[in-house]
This record gives structure tokens, C-alpha cells and sequence, in this order.
């Protein structure tokens, strides 16, 4: 019987194919619901409203002048509570509320913006500031069972939209007068009748299925014969797949709970991983949450993955995408953020697995990547950080990274310290993020070791690790002396310029060579390498830290200070320049 399975399941699909194409009629597409004088004049609907862009509840609900308490969010957008309704001189059903035009608004623009619905009144011209009524689609029946008007998404057919809102495929039809269930299209408008869970059947759809299955019973029986065997192969694939999925999830689990780090002893994989606080997400739920991983949700790209902002039980987070390919990293991080829980140090809060992929989950910092409020950041949207701000930042990272260094057993080096790993908060305060090429010293924070492969981002890179491939909590600390030479100037770690010789040949500038340069030169010569958009600053505070970024970076490693002191020199820094902001508030003429 198995043996025999490839063909009879070829000759069976072909020929459902050729019986579906043979009873395809003609494309669909809905418009509006015709008004109808057996329906209902005005009845309760609601609208399936999915945003161009993440919008909150309350911002859907201000968009449709509507209550908070009549919108309920779905995986992807909102559903909108609105009273349809069919007014004199209408033909269709709809929902009015007042808009006001605004500067280059078109029907088309306007339309998109709630979700397709609004019917075009090309006729009509818009001015701006003009208040306008504008008409949704929606629908009513007959039985006055609520009708949801849904858009259609590419993929969608109207078995998975049934299947989506649990609605009736012969209703649906019915409601929608489509002549066939084949072919919906990417935009069209449809009218879902109320959920079957909601409603109770009658006996009608029974007796025009009972009709059908008269005027088609041998189409019926072979269709019957197919579904037997197609779900016979579906299920045994689906079981294999839950399986697969069960030994997947089981593996995960048993390798970072008992099963990890093998080469150790029982007492130390024992404490190897503390996970009390890590949620177990289900490949569902990630998906969910990140709309199917929507590129209007995506909010970073690394070497390692892509990182999506979700909202998980009720929680804005931060997912971050990897391969399986990238499982050392993906455990090595999770690894370190199982163990290692401080301020400064971005927060885990789960993990999952499916689908060819690996998922950890994130505090979602709101104000993104250190590195957007440095480089251009006027261009994304972003104000200039102040210089107290700035300095607030550097303490924040140095703290983070003086507690992995010093307060730790065992101890880390960090190894891609840069302004693209340190986030901000809703406060601006900076957590240090992406561990996944973190080293740990068992005995001391003072110890080096050989790196079997130079990982990291060059121009942040060590010299010594360049060169002999040596890591040490040094290592980071040359890393974090040319984060500290950003914030001063506001220009990345390198930077391409085209030689003036030849528009052809881009090269990079080190900003650690530049910024040397000008400290090596004068005082002046230091002050014009300032960020430009840093207007009002204490100047001797700029003048030490940038002598601090310099002992940061010195060629000597066993010269660099270590985080602990820094963390010190920092602390002075920020205390003056904030004494020095206050008395420029209180004279301000001076």
C-alpha cells in the first residue's frame, strides 16, 4: 500500500486539478455590499483595520473617532466595532465619520490609510482643512448576524479566511454572491458573516449542500475518495512533523536545562544555566507577534540574524531572528544573559525555536541603537543627544561592562563592544546588547587567552588581537575608548572617503588615528573635531574625556585603565558638567 501511494496521490491531484479548473468560472471582486430592503437598515459591524504601520490600540481608535473599548486587537491590526448603516440615496452599505483634509491627501492616500475601506469620491475635490464625511464599506444581513469587511492579503484564499475568523464558506459565498470559491485577489473587499461558534445553524446551508451533492455525486465521490487518501498522507506528514518538532523542542529544552556543556563538571552544569526567569516561547507565538516576521516590524539586521519588534502576552519585545547555522552564538548567548542580570545589560526574557530557526526574545529598548543618534542622526528622525546625555550614556556602558569584567565568576569579555550594541531606553539610558561572541575566563579578569579566529568589527578592534589574536577585558576596554571618541565627534569608527586623485578609490579613516592626530596637535585642533551638533558643552569635561578615550586606546594594553576606573574619571566628569549646566541656567546672559 505504501509503495503504491506516489501514484495513486499523482493521479489523484491531477485530477483534482483538472476538476477544479474545469468549475472555475471567473475571477472576484467586491466592491461594497449592495443595500437591500430585506436587510437590516442599521445594524452593529465591524472593520478588520490593519495599519501600514505599527499603530497602537489607542492610536486605531482615535484614527476611526471611535472608543478605545470598541477596538480589539488581532495578530496583525484591529478590529473596529461601527454602526453600518444604509441612508437615503446610498446603494451600499456603510459607515460615516467626519475627516479632515489634510496637505496632499488623494482619495487613494486616504483610502489606504483606513484600511481600504473608504469609497472614492473622485468626483469630489479635496482641500486642505476641509472637513469631509467620509463612507467605509460595511455590511448588514438579513438575519442580522454581524459582518466583519475584511481586506484580502496576498495568499489569502477563502477557505484560510473561513478558517481564520471560523465563518461558514457556504454563507460567505452567499453573502458575497461569488459564483465559485476559486480565485480572490490581493486588495479585493469581502464581507465575513458571523463566526459559526456564534451562531446557530439552520437548516439551510444543510439543504443546499444536500442539492449540490445530488446534481454532483460522482464528482462528489471521487472528491470524497481524494480527501480519504490526501488526509491519510497529511496526517502521517503532520505527525512526523510534530514528532520532529516534539524531539526539536525536547533537545532544546534538555540541553539548556541538564544536558549543556558537556566537557563540565556535574556541579558546574548544574548552575550552567538559570532559566526561573526565561519564558519557553512557542514558534506560534513568535510568529504572531512579528505579523510573520514583517518587514514594517523589522527594526535591525546584525551578522547573526534579524532582529523584529513583537508584542508577547501583552509585552512590547524585541525578537532577534538566527539560522540554526548560528547555534554556537544563539547558546552562547543565552548563555550569558541566563547568568549575568544587570541595568546595563540588555534583559532576556525568553527564547524559542521552529521553523529552521532560532528566536531570542528581548526587553525592547525604545529609543533603538546608540550608533542612529550619533551618525547623521537629524536624517532618521532623531534630536542631537546633549552632552550630559552623552555622558550619562558612557557611564551606562562602562558600568555594564566593568560588571561582566570584575563581578562576575565566570568572568566575560564582551568582544563586540560598539555604538551599534549599546540601546537606549525610553530614558536614554544605554544597556549593552549582543553576546554572542562573548569569551569567559574562568580564574581571572587579569588573564588572557588566544583567539582561534579574529571576530569582532574592525575599528573597534585591539591592536594585540589584530595582531597575536590575544583576548583580554583590555580588549573591550580599547572597544569602548572609541565608543567614547563617537560620542565626541559624532563620526563612526571608520569612514569612507573618495581620494581626490581618483573618484574610483574609496579608503577608510580610522577615527582613532584622526582623533590621536588632533589631540597630538592642539587644544584648537581638538575642538574642531567636535560633533557639530553638540552646541552647548563644559569644554574641559570634553577635553578629559577625550584624553580618557586616548589611554583607552593605547597600543599597550597593560596601559588601558580598567572599566572600574573609568566608571570613577566618569563619574567626576558627569557630576561637573551637570554643576556646570546649572549655573549656566542661572546666568544665562553669562
Amino acid at each position: 500500500m505504501g509503495i503504491m501511494f506516489p501514484g495513486i496521490k499523482k493521479i489523484l491531484v491531477g485530477f483534482m486539478i483538472f476538476t477544479l479548473l474545469a468549475c472555475i468560472g471567473h475571477c472576484f471582486h467586491v466592491s461594497s455590499l449592495p443595500c437591500n430592503v430585506s436587510l437590516a437598515q442599521s445594524c452593529p459591524a465591524s472593520l478588520y483595520y490593519v495599519p501600514n504601520s505599527p499603530r497602537t490600540l489607542a492610536a486605531a481608535a482615535s484614527l476611526f473617532h471611535v472608543d478605545s473599548n470598541l477596538v480589539r486587537q488581532t495578530v496583525d491590526g484591529y478590529l473596529v466595532n461601527v454602526n453600518c448603516s444604509c441612508p437615503a440615496g446610498h446603494t451600499a452599505f456603510t459607515w460615516h465619520m467626519d475627516y479632515t483634509v489634510q496637505p496632499g491627501d488623494t482619495w487613494e492616500q486616504i483610502s489606504s490609510s483606513f484600511g481600504s475601506f473608504v469609497v472614492k469620491k473622485t468626483d469630489k475635490m479635496l482641500i486642505s482643512s476641509q472637513n469631509v464625511t467620509l463612507d467605509l464599506l460595511c455590511g448588514c444581513s438579513k438575519d442580522n448576524k454581524e459582518i466583519v469587511t475584511y481586506r484580502v492579503k496576498h495568499g489569502d484564499t477563502l477557505y484560510t479566511i473561513c478558517s481564520r475568523f471560523s465563518a461558514d464558506l457556504n454563507q460567505m459565498v452567499q453573502l458575497n454572491g461569488i459564483d465559485n470559491s476559486g480565485l480572490i485577489h490581493d486588495g479585493d473587499v469581502i464581507f465575513i458573516p458571523e463566526p459559526v461558534s456564534k451562531v446557530k445553524k439552520t437548516p439551510k446551508p444543510r439543504i443546499s449542500m444536500i442539492v449540490g451533492i445530488t446534481l454532483a455525486a460522482v464528482s462528489v465521490v471521487t472528491l470524497l475518495v481524494m480527501s480519504f487518501v490526501w488526509s491519510y498522507c497529511y496526517k502521517r506528514s503532520r505527525i512526523r512533523q510534530a514528532k520532529a518538532y516534539s524531539r526539536r523542542t525536547e533537545c532544546l529544552h534538555c540541553y539548556l536545562t541538564t544536558c549543556s556543556f558537556h566537557k563540565k563538571s556535574e556541579e558546574s552544569m548544574a548552575s550552567s544555566f538559570n532559566l526561573d526567569k526565561a519564558t519557553v516561547f512557542s514558534y506560534i507565538e513568535v510568529c504572531d507577534a512579528t505579523c510573520n516576521f514583517s518587514m514594517s516590524l523589522k527594526i535591525g539586521q546584525g551578522s547573526y540574524g534579524s532582529v523584529y519588534l513583537g508584542k508577547l502576552r501583552g509585552i512590547d519585545v524585541a525578537i532577534k531572528q538566527m539560522k540554526e547555522t548560528k547555534s554556537k552564538e544563539f547558546f552562547s548567548e543565552l548563555h550569558i544573559l541566563s547568568r549575568v542580570h544587570h541595568t546595563n545589560l540588555i534583559k532576556l526574557i525568553g527564547y524559542a525555536g521552529g521553523g529552521d530557526s532560532l528566536f531570542l526574545v528581548y526587553e525592547f529598548a525604545q529609543n533603538g541603537a546608540l550608533s542612529h543618534h550619533l551618525h547623521r542622526p537629524t536624517a532618521r528622525g532623531y534630536k542631537p543627544l546633549q552632552w550630559t546625555t552623552r555622558l550619562q550614556i558612557a557611564l551606562d556602558a562602562a558600568r555594564g561592562l566593568e560588571y561582566i569584567h570584575e563581578h562576575t565568576k565566570p568572568y566575560y569579555v564582551h568582544r563586540d563592544v560598539k555604538t551599534s550594541n549599546i540601546l537606549l531606553d525610553s530614558n536614554f539610558r544605554a544597556k549593552i546588547a549582543d553576546f554572542g561572541l562573548v569569551k569567559l575566563f574562568e580564574h581571572s579578569p587579569n588573564s588572557a587567552a588566544a583567539a582561534s579566529r579574529i571576530v569582532g568589527t574592525f575599528g573597534y578592534l585591539a591592536p594585540e588581537y589584530i595582531r597575536d589574536g590575544c583576548v583580554t577585558t583590555k580588549s573591550d576596554v580599547y572597544a569602548y575608548g572609541v565608543v567614547l571618541m563617537e560620542l565626541l565627534t559624532g563620526q563612526p569608527a571608520l569612514s569612507r572617503d573618495a581620494n581626490p586623485g581618483n573618484d574610483q578609490y574609496i579608503e577608510h579613516r580610522s577615527l582613532v588615528e584622526y582623533l590621536l592626530s588632533a589631540l597630538n596637535d592642539s587644544h584648537d585642533s581638538l575642538m574642531q573635531c567636535i560633533d557639530p551638533n553638540l552646541i552647548h558643552y563644559h569644554a574641559d569635561s570634553v577635553f578629559q574625556m577625550a584624553l580618557l578615550s586616548k589611554d583607552c586606546v593605547d597600543d599597550d594594553w597593560n596601559q588601558r585603565p580598567d572599566m572600574s576606573s573609568i566608571v570613577i574619571r566618569l563619574l567626576h566628569l558627569l557630576a561637573r558638567s551637570r554643576e556646570w549646566e546649572k549655573l549656566e541656567c542661572s546666568n544665562p546672559m553669562s
